[in-house]
């Protein structure tokens, strides 16, 4: 008798339950999908949500009091400050001058009367090639006042947001490692507020690790952060469940725990996107039925005007035979006359 193998092969089986993340097209062209309509997605971002899409902290809805991000100034106004572009790009000294600039002492002053026992943690990310100091040379003025700032949670992935579109915003997500100290509370601090993707990243990561994360400061406010409330808010909710988004869509990229963890500004990207997706779809299938409606009018015209040319050849024909009958008696009628 044969002897047993050593191990045993199990071919995989495919499930009908299985989900479809991704499909591709010609050269570079990929699509996701997230509600009802598919997106359309470069392979470079698709390759990079399926790294990340397994290393996603469990994220925790906002809460009823979250309070509003506290910030010093616009991005607007800080772009036009000569060390602006060194800051970004690994200058510390620049970001301090920045930051000394347009940082208002007496908010500092009350973010650590309101939370003297909170740990700094700021956004220590790559910008490009170099290292954001903006976010750091922010932090040292919570330090100077005896803040305790956290240094050892960094990003651990290389994602700049910067003119970057709304769907690698929402896809391209940030991820952090380093020590968090159970049951402490931390204050997140970054440069500056957009949609809020990248301080929603680091709090989940936080809170995942057994942190509480209490607040988020920022040195200055883009589009969405000048609102008072980061978080989703019912309408949005309500949009984005109409639109066919579910917890599931977002925790298959990587992208969310839940649709009650996203921010303002992501869920008003996501919901531009969807529904911007949608329009043309139907645009799409509206232009296709016109096309076809057209198609068969043609084609009913062409229908009713083949009997009547039949018979218009058929009377032809009559006519034709009848003018040969005349036409040959009188010819006929004339040879006998002349005989």
């Amino acid at each position: 008798m044969p002897s047993k193998p050593d191990f045993t092969v199990r071919l995989f089986e495919p499930s009908l339950e299985a989900e479809v993340l991704f499909t591709f097209g010609q050269e570079h062209e990929a699509w996701m999908y997230l509600g009802r309509s598919p997106l359309l997605i470069d392979r470079d971002t698709v390759l990079y949500m399926l790294r990340q899409k397994d290393s996603m902290p469990e994220g925790h809805r906002w809460g009823d009091a979250f309070p509003a991000v506290v910030n010093h100034t616009s991005s607007g106004m800080a772009r036009k400050h000569p060390d602006f572009h060194a800051a970004k790009h690994g200058d510390y000294e620049a970001a301090l001058r920045l930051v000394d600039a347009f940082v208002k002492d007496s908010k500092i002053a009350d973010i650590a009367r309101r939370y003297p026992h909170a740990h700094i943690v700021y956004n220590h990310k790559m910008q490009g090639g170099d290292i954001n100091m903006i976010p750091a040379a922010y932090a040292a003025k919570f330090s100077a006042i005896g803040m305790t700032v956290d240094h050892d949670i960094i990003a651990v992935t290389d994602v700049s947001h910067t003119n970057a579109t709304d769907l690698s915003r929402i896809s391209k997500r940030m991820r952090f490692e380093g020590e968090v100290r159970k049951g402490t509370d931390y204050i997140i601090l970054d440069d500056f507020i957009t949609s809020g993707a990248e301080l929603r990243d680091l709090r989940d990561y936080i809170q995942s690790r057994g942190g509480n994360v209490v607040l988020m400061t920022t040195f200055g406010h883009g589009s969405f952060g000048k609102l008072q409330d980061i978080r989703i808010d019912s309408k949005y909710i309500e949009r984005l469940n109409a639109s066919g988004i579910t917890d599931q869509d977002l925790r298959k990229y990587g992208i969310a725990s839940e649709i009650g963890c996203l921010t303002l500004g992501e869920a008003a990207r996501l919901s531009r996107l969807v529904n911007a997706r949608a329009k043309a779809a139907a645009a799409q299938r509206g232009t296709g039925l016109q096309r076809t409606c057209l198609e068969q009018r043609t084609l009913s015209g062409v229908a009713g005007e083949v009997p009547r040319g039949r018979l218009q050849g058929i009377e032809n024909e009559k006519i034709n035979e009848t003018s040969k009958t005349i036409n040959g008696g009188e010819q006929r009628a004339a040879k006998g006359f002349r005989r």
